[in-house]
């Protein structure tokens, strides 16, 4: 008797690019850094359905996912039965390979400002380009700000000229996410997504979290991708927060402000990534010896958060107040 599984959609149809040129099939965290292979070492055919692409796969028919870090995963998962390890090219290409970016959110990595992008520039037709012959959907950039750089510019425009088919999800801090930009870029009628990375609900968490920031241009544009969503030109429309130290008490706040935009809600959990080890163990409320631990706790038992109005990682919904005891020892130990 065949047995049917919930089948994880990323391995089967999506690739994601980053800086090195490593393929993965979603954030590395999430997929322990299993990489199918890198780009400026094989062809894209090879990696995609190359034997650590195979074995990856295989994991869902031996049904023990141990590869995927089932805590941090956002699950998009769909019931179906598997029937081979290989797959046709993917529909959904993920371009995390361009850091350059406006902001400088202090929980995020610090190379962004100095990435040459020089070997991508000069290699966009033998290598990315080539890879969309089947793809319905590019999503830039996770990593860093695509409606700033000129690199990721002027990709959208060559995929937008050369793919009409193809349609973008973009991954911004919001602030160049307006009219003037998606038009000049020819995206405003191809957008499948948009995910804007605010963080906070009150201007004055956002200024301490995102330098040289805007936190009035980035609500001004919410309401713009508001009514894109309203007259049907925008699918999904996403308000990503990155939970630390400094903001969660503005979580469930969060979710009437992304309500009142017709927005659903990502709740992340703060990565370590490079950023300044004393800034992070500042801002991981998720570390139990985390002198605000046990407030987090007692916020995250609020039922909106199951509510189905965000997405949220099962880590952070699952953690346990610790004992007074154990509060009082990381204080003295400190």
């Amino acid at each position: 008797m065949t047995q049917n599984y919930a089948i994880c959609t990323f391995p089967f149809n999506a690739a994601q690019i980053n800086m090195c040129g490593d393929v993965y099939v979603c954030c590395p965290p999430w997929c322990r850094s299993y990489s199918f292979g890198n780009i400026f070492e094989q062809s894209f055919d090879e990696i995609w359905n190359g034997e650590r692409a195979r074995e990856f796969r295989r994991q869902f028919i031996n049904n023990d996912y141990k590869y995927c870090n089932l805590n941090l995963c956002v699950k998009d998962c769909s019931k179906n039965i598997i029937s081979s390890e290989t797959a046709d090219k993917p529909e959904t290409f993920i371009f995390c390979y361009d850091s350059v970016c406006n902001v400088k959110c202090i929980f995020c990595r610090s190379c962004h400002e100095k990435q040459d992008l020089s070997y991508f520039d000069e290699n966009m037709d033998s290598i990315i380009l080539n890879m969309l012959e089947n793809a319905k959907n590019v999503v830039l950039s996770g990593v860093g700000e695509a409606l700033f750089s000129l690199h990721s510019r002027k990709l959208i425009k060559r995929i937008s000229r050369l793919f009409p088919q193809i349609k973008f999800s973009l991954i911004t801090n919001g602030i160049l996410c307006d009219k003037k930009n998606l038009d000049e870029l020819d995206i405003t009628d191809k957008l499948l997504s948009v995910t804007v990375s605010l963080h906070a609900v009150k201007k004055q968490t956002y200024d301490k979290l995102v330098k040289n920031g805007d936190f009035e241009a980035v609500i001004k544009n919410l309401r713009f991708l508001s009514e894109l969503k309203k007259q049907g030109k925008l699918e999904k429309f996403i308000l990503n927060f990155v939970v630390n130290a400094y903001n969660y008490r503005e979580m469930a706040e969060y979710i009437k402000i992304a309500d009142l935009y017709g927005a659903s809600v990502g709740f992340l959990e703060l990565l370590k990534l490079e950023t300044n080890e004393n800034v992070f163990d500042e801002l991981n409320i998720c570390n139990e010896k985390h002198p605000k631990y046990n407030d987090f706790v007692k916020i995250m038992k609020n039922p909106v958060f199951k509510s189905g109005k965000c997405t949220i990682n099962e880590e952070m919904l699952n953690l346990k107040p610790i004992s007074i005891f154990k509060v009082l020892k990381y204080r003295f130990f400190k």
